[in-house]
């Protein structure tokens, strides 16, 4: 290897494979960067691989331990995955807006002027000063 730090690249894989992968711990373990092991593994395709194989390991072990914990009745493990795997289903607290259409839409930002709200519009200034504008159904 080209990188003082590390000794050699079968040095380098058995310590990413028994810290899952985790290139910072690599790196303190190293007594060098995590860029210089970052850089080691982008220049290697084994690396890489390697690196990306174990993530996705860690990634699948996660979510087994989520799994069993909503079997258990964990009601935090059950809210967090319905949040982030049951959007489909309405489990969200943010509004997903979908386009129906391929139509452009051009909105225009500004600072308003005394002048440019008139009670007839429905809009509304929050507390910097700046126009709302409120949607109506």
């Amino acid at each position: 290897m080209s990188q003082k730090k590390i000794p050699s690249k079968e040095v380098l894989i058995e310590a990413l494979k028994e810290l899952d992968g985790n290139m910072a711990a690599c790196a303190r373990r190293f007594h060098c960067s995590r860029g210089t092991v970052w850089s080691v593994v982008n220049s290697d395709l084994e690396l890489r691989e390697l690196v990306d194989e174990l993530s996705s390991s860690f990634t699948d072990e996660a979510e087994q331990t989520l799994f069993k914990a909503i079997r258990d009745g964990n009601i935090i493990a059950t809210i967090f995955y319905l949040k982030t795997r049951g959007r489909d289903r309405g489990y969200s607290e943010r509004l997903e807006l979908v386009p129906l259409s391929t139509q452009s839409i051009e909105i225009e930002l500004g600072c308003p002027t005394s002048n440019a709200i008139e009670d007839s519009q429905t809009q509304a200034l929050n507390g910097h000063g700046a126009a709302v504008a409120l949607l109506e159904q």
